[in-house]
């Protein structure tokens, strides 16, 4: 099928985010063209969902599809930090759905060929060249992409708004100069694959990788001694392999590896050196050609909207992914902006009054995020009223989550300024302590 000339809304990149925009703005009757540089399955990490994302898939309608591939539910997640292990479990909280463990390149595809489904039309192997937004002479707002297909043809596409979902590529962001890397998160991220590794369940006991449908896993986060309270690794266990990963400061990074030692290298050593994480990989086997890696990774547009274009997603912002929240960010976003390219076709005159209004709710989002998952944040030297405003406007068991998160680490500054100083008061089991971990020898508790 080739490109048309013309649409209602195009969608750059068809991830979570742009896959649910397309999909939530087709169902509303809307002529959506996603553009795809790649092709489904693709690699892609990210593999810890909180049980948020149900609420999105469910507005979509892809809930079924999501149930009947049979990801492996997770059961919450135990933190490793400073000699102290912490958990959780979402059921305390008043999630009536699970989190999950996903293979992201199955998830990903899912939600993609939903999109299709839902009427969108999807166009893999095209890279979006340039973006032109702007005013018309008759005072309308459109976007014309530039693109070129895998096979080498050209073209443009024109359309009321542009929907930018393209990830850390930030086509819109990057082309129009306001992508800003946060000072605050200059890291590397490392990550691979793993069979045969033992994982940890809820009850803090540590299980072989063949009773994972019968103990679920929990997401297993441990500090790196080495990174003060900034670095971090985590492990998930997924259906028949384990991701696991480590973020770490560029400055600690410089000198961490050794004289001839290769990223891969510094990987596998650093994975079998970390307290925990080393035992639960004792008898695992690294899987060859799994290695990733990504620097500078954590950034922020200065502007979510303009005439002609919306950023959503990782394009918008993105913010150490920690605590899981990347995936439902990202969905978050998509259907905010899918109401408000809805509205900006059916009533371009308001534009402004659009875009203020998405600006708005993304950006108390994004801030939100920023001020749990970053040590020693701030906006402008304190919390804003934008991330005040967002977090009041959650429920109760959201809250007591958000501030049970914050105790996992020593990197949670800002909570009390974002909640008027007066914590949440908790019910029973809602924070988990453990003072050892089964299975897992006392000499790596004691060195953790």
């Amino acid at each position: 099928m080739s490109i048309p000339t013309s649409a209602d809304v195009v969608v750059i990149g068809g991830g979570p985010t742009g896959s649910v925009a397309a999909a939530d703005l087709a169902r509303k009757g809307r002529h959506v063209v996603v553009l795809e540089k790649g092709h489904h399955p693709r690699d892609q990490v990210g593999e810890s969902l909180i049980p948020d994302f149900w609420r999105f898939v469910d507005i979509i309608g892809a809930t079924d599809k999501i149930l009947a591939e049979g990801f492996l539910n997770k059961n919450g997640a135990i933190v490793s930090w400073n000699k102290t292990f912490r958990g959780h479990t979402f059921g305390d909280f008043g999630f009536d759905k699970p989190a999950m463990h996903v293979e992201r390149d199955r998830f990903d595809q899912i939600l993609f060929e939903h999109a299709g489904d839902c009427g969108a039309e999807l166009h893999s192997g095209t890279a979006v060249t340039n973006v032109e937004s702007g005013v018309d002479e008759s005072g309308v707002e459109y976007s014309r992409m530039s693109y070129r297909t895998e096979d080498g043809v050209e073209g443009t596409i024109t359309a009321p708004v542009v929907i930018d979902a393209s990830g850390q590529a930030g086509v819109i962001s990057r082309q129009l100069g306001i992508r800003v890397i946060n000072p605050e998160f200059r890291y590397l991220s490392v990550w691979g694959h793993f069979t045969g590794s033992r994982y940890l369940s809820i009850d803090g006991e540590a299980h072989e990788a063949h009773e994972v449908w019968e103990h679920r896993p929990v997401t297993f986060v441990s500090a790196v001694k080495e990174a003060g309270d900034a670095g971090w690794s985590w492990h998930i266990q997924l259906r028949e392999k384990t991701s696991v990963g480590l973020v770490i400061p560029l400055e600690v990074v410089k000198v961490a590896r050794k004289e001839g030692e290769t990223w891969e290298d510094y990987f596998l050593r650093k994975t079998r050196e970390v307290p925990v994480l080393r035992e639960l990989l004792e008898n695992a086997e690294y899987i060859p050609g799994t290695f990733r890696t990504i620097r500078d990774y954590s950034s922020t547009a200065t502007q979510f909207s303009g005439p002609g274009y919306i950023l959503a997603g990782d394009a918008a912002g993105f913010i150490d992914p920690i605590f899981s929240v990347g995936v439902v960010l990202g969905m978050y976003s998509a259907l905010a902006a899918s109401w408000a390219a809805d509205r900006l076709v059916a009533t371009p005159d308001k534009a402004e009054h659009i875009r203020k209004m998405y600006n708005h709710q993304l950006k108390g989002r994004i801030e939100v995020a920023r001020s749990l998952a970053l040590p020693r944040y701030r906006v402008d030297g304190e919390v804003s009223e934008t991330a005040k405003e967002a977090v009041r406007f959650e429920r109760t068991g959201v809250q007591e989550l958000m501030y049970v998160v914050t105790q996992f680490t020593t990197r949670n500054e800002n909570w009390a300024d974002m909640i008027g100083g007066t914590p949440p008061e908790l019910k029973e089991n809602q924070l988990r302590e453990y003072e050892t971990l089964a299975g897992i020898g006392l000499e790596a508790v004691a060195a953790n």
